[in-house]
């Protein structure tokens, strides 16, 4: 025991604590690939949390206090050291009570709601007031559409009772099931001057007398209040059946955070030059107590990725022919797939760049040399050959004469690429009409001479039994308008055609990951080409360097492995920072929304959403505004102009709506055991200084413990304060009073000990 004491009281043992104490806290703060090493998986605020830290803190804590009470005695002049240690001492267990009952997290605040009522709905229906959101609502076999068309968060009254001031408007279109569309507008805190506007005719009340045109639909703006928060640095999966509303939460302990894990590189999508290493990792993801719809089934996390993307590619190896090109343009961010054989996919870059296919090689030769459309008439007996571009201009009207000729012709329309059942290469018509001296008939003219045909009728079908082989005496054809890039594929391989405005400028073979210097400063790179496409989709891992660097777990994904006894399904499942109800809540792409879907033995279906633990929050909160504190000027569309943005929330205590309650940035406001404070928000768009602000993102947690820190830190300054300005006027003193005496030997060692014991400790 004694030398155990002796151990404790030893200023030496003090010293090494504190060196020990100090690296460990270097290590943590200064090099984070120490904690974030796939054998620990830390978060800062688990390595300060972890037990050899906390071991390290009381054995500090118990040296201070041993040696104080064994080496310095407690009088007058020793007050300061004392007091220096109790300050230590109380600002310690102080952190380690903030920080071992910490609870800190998120959550978004939106503005408002609309409900819709309705007469025949049971209860009504909300739409949150976001920009383009939408929703549809059965009554009988009658279906009503409502969407966001806008919102206006300064909204200026012109009422004589509130004119100038200004509201949150929000602008509902309503599609009634008969009848014409008009749109409602809504205006926060003024239910009064709710009307609608009919698209085309103006204000309601001036269009057909009343301000509302349906006035049995009931629309009003209400809070939409927000009850949870989601904590930072946890993970966890939240499941429901598809058509319910509540989820489950099941919490994921020991997911990685740092670190990828995969149990074969085939599972992804990864960079050449950042080879993932192979880290297989199996984990259960047990329900929670109340359990949810996979209570019957084995749910095991069987894959991690830290950053990644959802991406398609293709490989070869199809049963049909499906040609499938991508490209990438060097120096940015723009990527192409094309499809040859899908019209709306075969072309990119606002018709610049065109995939065809060619059922030989020898049609190469055919690929046009300029990008115009041609029609081309040819009259044997008269040796009249003419070749028409094909401009709008050229379309209808009157007949035009073909020189030299009795017959005259008119062009009435163009298809280009059309995909026709049972052909593997898409078809392109011109539609022209012909006069003769006999008839007047209509002619298909195709880019494939086999599809040209003669029409007799009014039916419009080139297949039709009114269709006939072309009328010899004119011979046509059509070569459709094409882009500048042609990337034709053969059976043999691909080709490229560029076609300048002076004619053809290039036409040579190419191969994947080849790069065509089209003009100066553009470049583009065949990523890949492949003939019988079979599209993968897996994530792709986004290599570090390339990496946002504050994008935290955003981009994460986990692999759920679902064993329900029948089959065993496996899925990535992407993270989201927030668990919504449903997709109302993915606005404009701040916000994610991507449940995945497995399917029970029974048929029926449930969704999973992989994201953080939630806390419940003691009340509920309320937006009730922002303002906006603007430079000189006011705010001009551009966020340079802001200088603060203040966000007004109501709480809900005892059934009812607080009073506002500013937020500020650095000026939180506590309630109910937690404090908020302005995390994030929906800033406006520099081009629509009315846009924006149609949500706030809050930061939430509690800080118990702040007392005793903060009573342990003036404790030791004012310790600090005693021993270097006071002691030294008292030992003056006395030694004035009796010259004679020499100091107390026990003073000498007091510096070193206040010295060691006064080291500044990072809890």
């Amino acid at each position: 025991m004694t030398a155990t004491l002796n151990l404790f009281s030893s200023i030496w043992f003090g010293i090494v604590l504190a060196v020990v104490l100090f690296v460990y806290c270097s290590i943590g703060s200064g090099f984070p690939a120490v904690r974030q090493h796939p054998w620990l998986e830390m978060t800062e605020f688990e390595w300060f949390h972890w037990w050899p830290f906390n071991a390290l803190i009381f054995l500090f804590c118990a040296t201070m206090v041993i040696a104080t009470l064994r080496r310095i005695p407690l009088r007058t002049t020793n007050l300061g050291v004392w007091t220096i240690h109790t300050g230590i001492v109380t600002l310690t267990l102080g952190s380690y009570y903030y920080f071992g009952t910490k609870v800190e997290g998120d959550a978004p605040v939106f503005r408002r709601q609309v409900v819709i009522d309705l007469p025949g709905i049971d209860k009504p229906a909300a739409l949150l007031a976001l920009p383009g959101n939408e929703t549809e609502i059965a009554v009988g076999p009658d279906v009503w559409r409502f969407a966001v068309q806008s919102t206006d968060t300064q909204w200026t009254l012109a009422s004589e009772e509130h004119k100038g001031q200004t509201t949150y408007a929000v602008n509902v279109r309503v599609d009634p099931p008969g009848g014409e569309s008009f749109v409602r507008q809504l205006l926060a805190g003024f239910p009064q001057y709710t009307e609608d506007v009919v698209p085309g005719k103006g204000r309601a009340i001036k269009a057909i007398g009343r301000k509302l045109v349906n006035e049995d639909l009931k629309l009003s703006l209400d809070y939409r209040p927000t009850e949870y928060f989601h904590v930072m640095q946890t993970w966890a999966l939240f499941v429901r059946r598809v058509g319910e509303e509540k989820w489950q939460e099941r919490t994921i302990d020991g997911l990685p955070r740092y670190t990828d894990r995969i149990s074969s590189r085939d599972q992804v999508f990864s960079d050449p030059h950042h080879e993932l290493e192979v880290r297989p990792i199996d984990l259960a993801i047990p329900p929670g107590a109340d359990g949810d719809a996979l209570s019957g089934a084995r749910v095991h996390a069987t894959g991690y990725l830290r950053y990644a993307h959802r991406e398609r590619r293709w490989r070869e190896g199809g049963e049909r022919l499906n040609p499938v090109l991508q490209l990438s343009v060097l120096g940015s961010d723009d990527e192409f797939e094309l499809l040859a054989l899908d019209p709306m996919r075969s072309q990119a870059a606002n018709g610049n760049i065109q995939f065809w296919w060619l059922d030989d090689s020898a049609a190469i030769d055919s690929l046009p040399t300029d990008s115009r459309a041609v029609l081309s008439i040819a009259v044997p007996d008269a040796n009249v050959n003419l070749e028409i571009p094909v401009t709008k201009d050229l379309m209808g009207g009157e007949f035009r004469p073909i020189q030299g000729t009795e017959f005259s012709y008119r062009v009435t329309n163009v298809q280009d690429r059309l995909s026709i059942p049972g052909r593997d290469r898409p078809v392109s018509i011109a539609m022209v009409e012909f006069k003769t001296p006999q008839r007047t008939f209509r002619r298909w003219v195709a880019d494939q001479p086999e599809m040209t045909r003669d029409l007799h009728d009014e039916a419009g079908d080139p297949h039709s039994v009114a269709a006939n082989q072309p009328d010899t005496r004119i011979v046509t054809s059509y070569r459709p308008g094409s882009a500048p890039l042609i990337f034709a594929a053969h059976p043999g391989g691909l080709h490229f055609v560029f076609n300048g405005t002076t004619g053809r400028q290039a036409s040579r073979p190419v191969s994947p990951m080849e790069v065509l210097q089209v003009l100066p400063g553009l470049a583009l790179r065949v990523d890949s080409f492949v003939t019988r496409g079979v599209s993968e989709i897996k994530p792709r891992v986004i290599p570090p360097t390339a990496r946002q660097r504050d994008a935290g777990e955003s981009f994460a994904m986990v692999k759920l492995e679902v064993d329900t006894g029948r089959d065993v399904q496996s899925k990535w499942v992407q993270f989201n920072p927030y668990v919504f109800p449903n997709h109302q809540y993915a606005y404009e792409g701040r916000f994610a929304y991507t449940p995945e879907r497995f399917r029970l033995a029974d048929g029926s279906e449930v969704e999973v959403m992989f994201s953080r633990q939630r806390m419940k929050l003691p009340s509920a909160i309320a937006m009730e505004d922002f303002e906006l504190d603007t430079h000189l000027g006011g705010y001009s569309g551009s966020v340079s102009t802001i200088r603060n943005y203040v966000s007004r929330l109501r709480f809900l205590d005892d059934g009812k709506w607080t009073d506002p309650e500013s937020i500020a940035v650095n000026h939180p406001t506590e309630f109910g055991g937690f404090w908020y404070f302005q995390s994030t928000w929906d800033r406006p768009q520099p081009n629509a200084p009315n846009g924006g602000m149609n949500y706030t993102g809050l930061g939430i947690g509690n800080r118990h413990g702040v007392h005793a820190q903060l009573a342990g830190c003036c404790l030791a300054v004012a310790g600090m304060i005693f021993a270097f300005y006071i002691k030294p006027i008292l030992k003056q003193r006395r030694a004035a009073r009796k010259p004679e005496l020499r100091a107390d030997p026990l003073d000498e060692p007091e510096e070193l000990v206040a010295s060691h014991a006064g080291q500044p400790v990072e809890v």
